[in-house]
């Protein structure tokens, strides 16, 4: 905060002029290589020939007509370069006119160390547009094909004129005839100079560069580069409408100065060239203006559209019909008429330049004033309007100014550069939004990687509680099962006191047995046929549970031995295990009967039957067993209760593909469990009711779901000898 008093200037302010030439220096390098190139070719071309004197005089200029030898212009002294003006439409005119050369040779040229003699001179003529003849002292040196009645030339090149030694008169004086013809209305006296051969050949060669080698390699140039403009704006068509408009620019830019450069061409065909060169020029027009508005992201107007549009076809619509002064009028002014717009587009695209401050607008508007300056140039070459003196002694290349070259084919190349550092500098743009693309889809893939990390995770928990519980499930039944199936006979047989202490200590030693191979990791696979486990089980039952109260009975029949793949052999006996210990708990039971055959279907038929008494009165628990007759082992019952009971059996069977059935009746209760030991029948043979009844009040599982109903991979029925 200040009270308003001026604050003194402090060593670190700098003024914003001083940061910006600072920055403006430092900062950017292109713009000290973009001084170099212009400031060190001036620098260094400054004065490339001291010892040229420029011709100012020449004498008896007359222009005469071909067909009738009628002297059109006759004039005794003339300045050069000068313009000769003639009636239009008198056909091919032959023009002559003499320089003396005395009074620009009396200046002795000077002798390099070592050299012998004094240098050679020679004429150099900055152009020969349309050909012509040189002689000196009467004597051709030189020249170039001149047009004539077939044949029209435009060459577009220097001539050097050596001034042999032996032609020069010591004591005479020495004069040039130049004899050159024409078709046009106006022709050009171009510049000459007067100096030693070596000055004359290195201007030359300058001249015949910029005017000639560097036009023509500018056209094939142009030409390649419009070609692949169009396609780069055809594969953008949203945002390549600018580079459609400057590869059209620079491939009809190309014709044109094709057009113009071509030295030879039949007098035939020389209105078709002009009409297409005014052809050609209405559409540069056309297309460089729209360019401008393309590249700065703007619509021409409607009304300044037409008019240029109509402006730049008119001439094309009206040259073949137009008479020779219109034709003239068209020469000198239609193009000045359409650099209106062309200027009207440099203005929009300075304003677009400064409110956007972007590198390729500057660069497009320096192009385009450059254009229109060499654009002025070039017309006032074909048109000559106006003279260009160059002040000064010897040659330079400010002389080419002077000169009639065209100069405009030096632009193109530039505009080529700047498409180029927009395209790059939209190239640049979509690799910045690509790689922020690729910035947030890594931060996504990360971010989803994580979450498929914590789903991961998630989801190995749940199936390690699933694998768990499971274990605890298969845990629970075999205790509940086996085990305890086990202890309750045992304890049977205690309260009854039926069995020894060397009995008690093996049926103990078995329910250990048993317990080991519930907890352990790797299950023992059962190897025996099922009619020796069957049997070794039920005459353990039967040596244990016999007595007076209680009478087993065994019926296992004889036949093929089957043997139980993996664990169905162990699953059967856990429900012959359950039923019996079901029966020993709750049926208050006198007789206990085990039956297993093999059927003719493969079939292997289980049956369990006791004769336990079912009273009316006595309800059902929820494991299918009268609530009643749990006092019958109220001890044993009060702590194994609460086991799965019928439910666990029956999904016991589903496993192996088994179908069960319990059935309670006045008379006991009867255990059936069908098990097929190979490709399943159509039809299950129907449970026999132990009653004769039919099969209706049953409580049975369904096949189950979880395996092939045509064949069980897990049963075999042993080929073994019959027992």
């Amino acid at each position: 905060m200040t009270d308003g008093r001026p604050v003194p200037d402090r060593p670190d302010r700098v003024p914003r002029w001083a940061r910006w030439t600072r920055w403006t220096l430092l900062s950017q390098p292109r713009a000290w290589l973009a001084a170099a190139l212009v400031l060190v070719p001036m620098a260094c071309t400054n004065h490339l020939a001291d010892d040229l004197v420029e011709v100012t005089a020449a004498r008896r200029l007359q222009v005469v007509t071909a067909d009738t030898a009628q002297v059109l212009l006759d004039q005794a002294n003339v300045s050069l370069p000068s313009r000769v003006d003639s009636e239009p439409g008198a056909g091919l005119r032959h023009i002559s006119f003499d320089i003396p050369l005395d009074r620009y040779m009396a200046a002795p040229l000077p002798v390099e160390p070592g050299q012998r003699r004094p240098p050679g001179r020679a004429l150099l003529f900055s152009q020969a547009i349309e050909g012509m003849d040189v002689y000196l002292n009467g004597v051709w040196v030189a020249g170039l094909p001149r047009t004539n009645q077939a044949a029209r030339y435009r060459w577009n090149r220097p001539l050097v004129v050596p001034l042999a030694r032996r032609l020069l008169r010591t004591d005479g004086p020495n004069t040039v005839v130049v004899e050159l013809s024409s078709y046009e209305a106006r022709t050009l006296l171009p510049p000459m100079y007067v100096g030693s051969v070596a000055s004359a050949n290195l201007a030359f060669e300058m001249t015949a560069f910029i005017g000639s080698s560097m036009a023509n390699a500018s056209n094939l140039l142009c030409l390649l580069a419009g070609l692949f403009l169009l396609g780069a704006g055809w594969v953008s068509r949203g945002e390549g409408r600018a580079f459609a408009f400057a590869g059209a620019l620079t491939t009809v830019w190309a014709v044109m100065f094709s057009l113009v450069l071509t030295p030879y061409m039949p007098v035939a065909w020389q209105p078709v060239r002009e009409w297409l060169q005014y052809a050609c020029l209405g559409g540069v027009a056309i297309l460089l203006t729209l360019f401008v508005f393309a590249f700065i992201g703007e619509r021409m107007p409607t009304v300044a559209r037409r008019a240029l549009f109509a402006a730049a076809m008119s001439v094309p619509l009206i040259y073949p019909v137009a008479n020779l002064s219109m034709r003239g009028w068209i020469a000198q002014y239609w193009l000045p008429l359409l650099m209106l717009f062309y200027v009207y587009a440099t203005g929009r695209l300075a304003l677009h330049a400064v409110r956007t401050r972007r590198r390729p607008a500057f660069l497009l508007l320096a192009l385009n004033i450059l254009t229109q300056v060499f654009a002025l140039h070039d017309h006032n070459v074909v048109a000559q309007l106006f003279a260009l003196p160059v002040p000064g002694q010897g040659w330079s290349l400010a002389h080419l100014l002077a000169s009639p070259v065209l100069l405009s084919h030096l632009t193109l190349p530039l505009l080529l550069l700047v498409m180029g550092q927009s395209l790059l500098e939209q190239m640049r743009s979509h690799v910045e939004r690509i790689r922020q693309s690729n910035e947030v889809l890594s931060s996504t893939l990360a971010q989803r990687e994580r979450e498929l990390q914590v789903s991961y995770q998630r989801q190995r928990d749940m199936e390690n509680e699933a694998a768990a519980q499971s274990e605890r499930d298969r845990i629970y039944r075999e205790l509940h099962d086996g085990i305890g199936s086990k202890l309750v006979t045992t304890l049977f047989s205690v309260r009854e006191r039926e069995i020894t202490p060397p009995q008690l200590e093996q049926r103990l030693l078995d329910a250990l047995k048993d317990l080991r191979e519930t907890i352990s990791e790797t299950q023992p696979r059962e190897t025996r046929p099922i009619q020796d486990i069957l049997f070794g089980y039920a005459s353990g039952m039967d040596e244990a549970l016999s007595g007076d109260q209680f009478h087993v009975e065994i019926d296992i029949a004889d036949g093929h031995e089957v043997v139980l793949l993996g664990d169905e052999a162990r699953s059967l006996l856990r429900i012959v295990e359950e039923t019996v210990a079901n029966t020993v708990k709750h049926a208050g039971a006198t007789r206990l009967r085990l039956s297993m055959a093999v059927d003719g279907r493969n079939v292997l038929r289980l049956c369990i039957d006791d004769n336990g008494r079912l009273g009316p009165q006595q309800p059902l628990g929820p494991d299918g067993v009268p609530r009643g007759l749990m006092a019958a082992l109220q001890p044993a019952a009060h702590i194994l209760s609460g086991g799965q009971g019928l439910a666990g059996m029956r999904r016991r069977a589903q496993q192996m593909g088994a179908r069960y059935r319990f059935v309670r009746t006045r008379h006991g209760a009867h255990t059936r469990v069908h098990l097929p030991l190979g490709p399943r029948a159509p039809h299950w043979p129907r449970f026999t009711d132990p009653e004769g009844g039919a099969d209706a009040s049953v409580a049975q599982a369904p096949p189950t779901e979880t395996r092939d109903d045509s064949y069980r991979s897990q049963s075999v029925l042993a080929e073994s000898s019959t027992s």
